[in-house]
């Protein structure tokens, strides 16, 4: 770690874990140049107040700072202040962070702490200014803090709220401590594993979390991959029969910690262990949790590199085992757990061509060392969870009422007016004192990509310049894929206040921008790489604005509450914070099982939609609306420095008629 800096009688500490301080400099209040050239524009808090007795000029640190390797990226800081007077306003200078006009003109605070005193991070509690140099691509941002009336007490300062390395470690160790205790006779208690998947470069552990219940677990463990797996101490977590894994990671963009409280949200809904939603969850899948995938950039304080300057989600396609372990880690799981627990060797082959999925033969890898009953694994079969006659019943006044909209042509063609579902297989009915009966849970319709043993892939990530919280999938032509791709984002919409479907991209230029700060394409991005080796349409990018979103959702009763039980509504958006990225990662949890019918306790039948048909017939129609009007369009212009403009809207697409229809 960097020693700390001394200086006008402050101490600023710079040696800890996800610190980023470059240089502090003492300003003359006297000297202070309120003039600005013509190519400056300053901006202004409203607020009144009063003088600072000392000011300082703060420099950050560039990614891989002092290095060959030192690029451009200077947005994250953190750092702490000993003050030499207590009780006195002082003013800091950020002097050389990239442009971020955007954000702090929309209100964007830094977040503080005081230890001892205040040990809750929040955020500032008076607007920050900021001058933009256009001529210099110079952006400073000013702000005061009252320094606290404890000699030895230490404010710290950060960019948003963190969330380091050893922020993660301590957290893994305080879980790990809750999860000594687990009852292999229960079906439906939690089955916790958490190993090392390989170190960083830096020498740092790839943490990787394995959860899921005990039902239909296996004596056999997973496999030892090659170069994977380096603590020869560490057991692999035992095989599942019938049930698909889940994964999601964070922190691949080390300054961009809300995915990593969105993780923590999901994380702990799963380790609930009275939680129906919970229950469901662990009982249908088996989740692969990899907290922080950049650890390295992490601790040192970087903003989105690692620890050589490159970006690690643009390298799924081909990541290197020497140069980027951790990408080459998530990749490798991917590709085994694919494969359905297979061996994977360097020579498997991956889906080049995605409109041909089907011709993958997916069961030519599985390893021929396996024994006899490992062989016989099913692959998961899903099945519908909604009953026949209540599929009929809650279906058809939304199938009619699209029909009476004049769209009863466009719906036939379609294939909008489904058949009735075929007969529903229950699950293996096994006792279990937490679940109310086995035979609830059922398992979800097939699927484009079911070959896969993987049901859906999320990375998440947080957001500049966009407000809300959205996500990213993937295009396709045919219009029952595409609806398929924007069923969860828009069941998040449904089961969490803050997210914004509206703002979700399902765009195919989304899938191979190339981005101009680095040159290097969104091909290589965890979301679409994914969908290139697996054929998953359920591939996504989870997206965190730091600061606030456009909307706040009505968000629908669960149909054990009563329409009663609905909160009141809010309609200002709030300004996020770790509890709302939280409240996001637990809403995925609910949204996951709304996906295949098997949520004990939905909002859907009280939403507008009233049922998963009437909501995947919106979808649909929604798809379909679009390839349409796009034939007659041309594609919109790209920017690439603000390419998240670049947006299906799903409100545009839907005409007025058919909206209004399905809201009555």
């Amino acid at each position: 770690m960097e020693e700390n800096i001394e200086c006008g009688g402050f101490t600023f500490f710079n040696n800890f874990d996800s610190a980023n301080l470059a240089k502090v400099e003492a300003v003359e209040i006297n000297k202070t140049d309120n003039g600005k050239g013509e190519n400056n524009k300053t901006y202004k808090s409203s607020s009144s107040i009063e003088l600072p007795i000392y000011e300082f000029n703060i420099w950050t640190k560039h990614d891989c700072h002092g290095t060959e390797y030192q690029n451009n990226n200077k947005t994250w800081f953190h750092f702490g202040i000993k003050a030499a007077a207590q009780g006195v306003y002082v003013k800091l200078n950020l002097v050389n962070l990239n442009k971020q006009v955007k954000m702090f003109s929309q209100g964007m605070c830094p977040v503080f702490k005081v230890i001892p005193g205040h040990p809750q991070w929040e955020r500032i509690r008076e607007k920050p200014t900021f001058t933009a140099d256009d001529k210099n691509n110079e952006f400073i941002l000013s702000f005061n803090y009252r320094t606290s009336e404890n000699p030895n007490a230490i404010t710290y300062f950060a960019f948003t709220y963190p969330f380091s390395y050893t922020d993660l470690q301590n957290h893994l160790k305080k879980i790990d401590a809750k999860m000594t205790k687990q009852n292999v006779n229960l079906a439906d208690d939690i089955y916790y594993h958490r190993e090392n998947a390989i170190n960083s470069l830096e020498g740092r552990r790839l943490d990787i979390l394995t959860i899921s219940s005990y039902y239909n677990i296996l004596t056999e463990r997973e496999a030892k991959l090659k170069d994977l797996f380096p603590d020869e101490n560490e057991e692999r977590p035992f095989k599942f029969q019938d049930k698909k894994i889940i994964f999601i990671s964070a922190r691949v963009h080390p300054g961009e910690t809300p995915s990593s409280f969105v993780l923590n949200g999901f994380l702990n809904l799963l380790l609930n262990r009275e939680d129906q939603i919970a229950i469901a969850l662990r009982r249908l899948y088996v989740f692969k949790l990899i907290p922080m995938l950049n650890p390295d950039g992490v601790a040192q304080g970087y903003y989105r590199m690692d620890t050589r300057g490159v970006n690690l989600n643009r390298l799924y396609l081909n990541p290197s085992k020497t140069d980027h372990p951790t990408i080459f880690a998530a990749k490798t799981l991917l590709r085994y757990y694919h494969n359905s627990y297979s061996l994977a060797d360097d020579h498997v082959p991956e889906i080049t061509n995605i409109h041909n999925i089907s011709n993958f033969d997916t069961t030519s890898s599985i390893d021929t060392i396996s024994n006899e009953t490992n062989k016989l694994l099913q692959r998961v079969t899903l099945m519908s969870l909604e009953e026949k006659n209540k599929v009929i019943e809650q279906g058809s006044r939304v199938r009619n009422c699209l029909v009476q909209a004049s769209e009863k042509s466009i719906l036939k063609s379609q294939g909008y007016i489904e058949n009735q579902p075929k007969s529903i297989e229950s699950v293996e009915n096994v006792p279990c004192k937490r679940l109310c009966s086995a035979s609830s849970i059922k398992q979800s319709p097939r699927s484009s990509s079911e070959d896969s043993g993987i049901f859906l892939y999320i990375d998440f990530h947080g957001h500049a310049s966009k407000k809300g919280i959205f996500m990213y999938g993937n295009h396709f032509d045919d219009p029952e894929d595409s609806s398929a791709c924007m069923l969860l984002p828009k069941l998040m919409s449904i089961n969490n206040p803050n997210f914004h479907f509206t703002s979700c991209n399902f765009a195919e230029k989304n899938m191979y921008l190339v981005d101009k700060r680095d040159g290097m394409s969104r091909e290589g991005s965890g979301r679409v790489a994914v969908y290139k080796l697996t054929g998953l349409v359920h591939s996504y990018t989870l997206e965190c604005n730091y600061n606030t979103g456009r909307l706040v959702n009505t968000v629908p009763a669960r149909v054990k509450e009563g329409l009663h039980k609905i909160r009141g509504q809010l309609f200002v958006p709030p300004k996020y914070n770790p509890a709302i990225f939280e409240e996001v990662g637990a809403a995925l949890g609910p949204s996951i099982l709304d996906m295949t019918g098997n949520n004990p306790n939905s909002r859907l039948p009280n939403s507008q939609y009233r049922s998963l048909k009437g909501l995947k017939s919106y979808l649909k129609l929604i798809s379909t609306n679009h390839y349409q009007t796009s034939l007659n369009k041309p594609l919109h212009k790209v920017n690439l420095s603000d390419t998240e403009n670049d947006v299906i809207d799903v409100n545009d697409v839907a005409n007025a008629e058919i909206r209004q229809c399905i809201l009555c």
